[in-house]
């Protein structure tokens, strides 16, 4: 994988169009339930759901592949796990407000439905933001350095 620069920018182009759909997709929903565009209904935006869940998928497959390019780079670094957890608890709220909202046109937000939105454009900003300096902070390249 390292060694293909080929399949390397590959992962690396496809993980980041999947993170574009699956953040695009979670920040207009979480807008949306905040109160901008209140014409939109909630229900109809969960549509795309399906299409954020195959790209959350395409997420696991590509950052495999790009953590096993370069394990140490990433095992070592502790942004790496904020980024890791940001994205486990930003797909958790994403399964609430899927399940909150899904096929239920009349469903009333509550304060906590709003939190969790906000809650959720932070996280993905963090998750952004970390996978951004993934690439800056590491300490470690390669663990064969130290042989």
């Amino acid at each position: 994988m390292r060694e293909s620069g080929i399949a390397f920018f590959s992962s690396l182009t496809l993980h980041s169009l999947s993170m574009a759909f699956v953040v695009g997709i979670n920040f207009v929903v979480a807008l949306r339930v905040v109160g901008f565009a209140p014409r939109l209904e909630i229900a109809a935006l969960c549509r795309f759901y399906v299409i954020h869940w195959y790209a959350a998928a395409l997420i696991f497959i590509s950052g495999s592949a790009l953590l096993l390019a370069y394990p140490a780079k990433a095992l070592t670094n502790p942004v790496f796990y904020i980024k890791l957890c940001a994205i486990i608890i930003g797909l958790l709220i994403s399964k609430r407000i899927q399940s909150t909202f899904s096929n239920k046109p009349d469903v009333s937000i509550d304060s906590t439905c709003i939190k969790l939105a906000y809650l959720s454009i932070v996280l993905w900003i963090v998750t952004l933001t970390a996978g951004r300096f993934l690439a800056y902070t590491h300490s470690i390249l390669l663990a064969s350095r130290f042989y």
